[in-house]
């Protein structure tokens, strides 16, 4: 009797324990068939911005590793990350600095589907050994976190229609709090100006010709001051004075062009102007243009306007030449004088 009892309690036993045996035998062969994807050979997901709560776009990569036909790739986010519905994810292959070998991802298109951080895209058939690339171009698309953190993890998994797992792997990227370096650097002001020499010695002059500077001295301007230079001038005596003689070769009227004619008292000073570089162009003020023969402009104890210019310059040059010419009953006297002052500055 107490035989026969244990008998019947022990075949529920004996059943659980077979099916146990049964579901692990089994069980090998359930996690062959879910994890038969295999290793991608190469994966990358590159965001354009990696600062915390950012809208980013981004480029996706992957060199299949096994034979099959894709019709679906299937790109899942870090966590934390927002995505936008499918229509923002938009594509395109153009080659945006991607990896070494990277080559457009043939038949991508449009995500189809997004659900939870999976997003999915439309694919063609992909080549085993190629890097193929693609960029979601809709900064709508994907949202970085709101907390800067290290190792956000996300797969890329290539599909068959299906779909069906063929190639996957996973990726991990960052979230920062600033992904910009912001660079600041000064270009101190620049303004140089020279004279060649401080003296013109116009020697003997005669009434029968206008004498000019034989070597006529010249003003040299170089800057960077955006809105350009000028260059003033002014003289002591309104002429060419003579202590001795107490007379002087009194200045064309100031402010006015002249051409000197001789054997008529007058004495102008003429500018011309060259220049090696720089963005401006230089004005020669109209009262001093002096490209003729003893033309030029009156100087007289107030500071006048020679040239100007509306840029920088780099060798600007100004030729100054200062011209005469007297009666035949001029006084004579060796100590005929005149000092021109020359000024310039930069217009920052």
């Amino acid at each position: 009797m107490r035989h026969m009892l244990n008998t019947k309690t022990n075949v529920p036993t004996r059943i659980i324990l077979l099916t146990l045996a049964l579901l692990v035998g089994f069980a090998p062969l359930y996690i062959i068939h879910v994890a038969s994807a295999a290793q991608l050979t190469e994966a990358t997901v590159r965001f354009d911005r990696m600062k915390i709560s950012t809208a980013t776009t981004g480029t996706v990569c992957a060199k299949p590793a096994t034979v099959g036909t894709e019709a679906t790739v299937a790109v899942t986010f870090p966590t934390g990350y927002t995505l936008g519905i499918a229509a923002t994810f938009t594509v395109d292959t153009t080659n945006t600095a991607w990896p070494t070998g990277g080559t457009a991802w043939p038949g991508i298109a449009t995500a189809s589907d997004v659900t939870g951080q999976v997003v999915t895209f439309g694919s063609g058939d992909l080549t085993v050994g190629t890097l193929y690339c693609f960029n979601w171009n809709d900064p709508t698309a994907v949202s970085v976190k709101s907390s800067a953190t290290s190792s956000n993890t996300g797969t890329v998994v290539t599909q068959a229609t299906g779909p069906a797992d063929i190639d996957s792997s996973s990726y991990s990227t960052a979230s920062i709090t600033d992904d910009q370096i912001v660079v600041t650097a000064t270009v101190p002001s620049v303004f140089s100006f020279a004279l060649s020499a401080n003296t013109d010695a116009l020697g003997a002059l005669s009434s029968g010709s206008v004498v000019s500077s034989p070597t006529p001295r010249t003003a040299t301007v170089s800057t960077n001051a955006r809105n350009g230079w000028m260059v003033w001038a002014k003289d002591i005596n309104t002429g060419l004075t003579s202590a001795t003689a107490s007379s002087t070769i009194a200045s064309t009227t100031p402010g006015t062009n002249s051409t000197l004619v001789s054997g008529t008292n007058g004495y102008n000073t003429g500018i011309t102007s060259s220049q090696v570089g720089g963005a401006g162009t230089i004005t020669v003020a109209a009262p001093f243009v002096g490209t003729g023969a003893g033309q030029g402009g009156g100087l007289d104890t107030s500071l006048r306007t020679l040239a100007s210019s509306d840029g920088t310059a780099d060798t600007a040059v100004l030729t100054v030449k200062n011209n005469v010419a007297i009666t035949a009953t001029q006084a004579a006297a060796t100590d005929y004088t005149d000092t021109l002052t020359v000024i310039g500055a930069g217009l920052f």
